[in-house]
């Protein structure tokens, strides 16, 4: 963990790729996490309840969970984005969010952006997510 956050190499936009970050500093430790936040594993946090614009969110390469400005887990979609009225626990959201199916690194072999620090690219103030193009 120490290493992954003090030594990781910067994440590189490989060209013709547009990426989707999102911030799983909410969800990552399930120990502190609770309501909607509640996740059976990483992959469940980082394809699940974001307030996405569907139209540019169609058209990402890979989404990225990043937890303390390091990429955790890479997601390549495989659906387009559905959008969810409610989570799991029957939560209704106030606003919409959507939700991703897709294939993860360790099972597409892609450890491009995997492990990579994405400090170049911040979130927005009170964002949880970013688009990089």
């Amino acid at each position: 963990e120490i290493i992954q956050l003090y030594r990781c190499e910067k994440l590189v936009l490989k060209p013709g790729h547009t990426l989707l970050i999102v911030s799983l500093n909410k969800t990552y430790n399930q120990n502190k996490a609770n309501g909607v936040y509640i996740r059976p594993d990483l992959y469940e946090s980082t394809r699940k309840y974001w307030r996405v614009d569907k139209k540019i969110a169609d058209k990402v390469d890979y989404v990225l969970g990043v937890y303390k400005g390091v990429v955790r887990l890479v997601i390549k979609p495989t659906s387009k984005w559905e959008l969810v009225t409610h989570d799991e626990h029957g939560m209704q959201f106030k606003t919409s969010r959507y939700q991703i199916e897709g294939i993860t690194n360790d099972i597409c072999g892609n450890d491009l952006y995997l492990h990579k620090c994405v400090i170049d690219y911040p979130f927005p103030p009170r964002g949880a997510i970013r688009y990089i193009k």
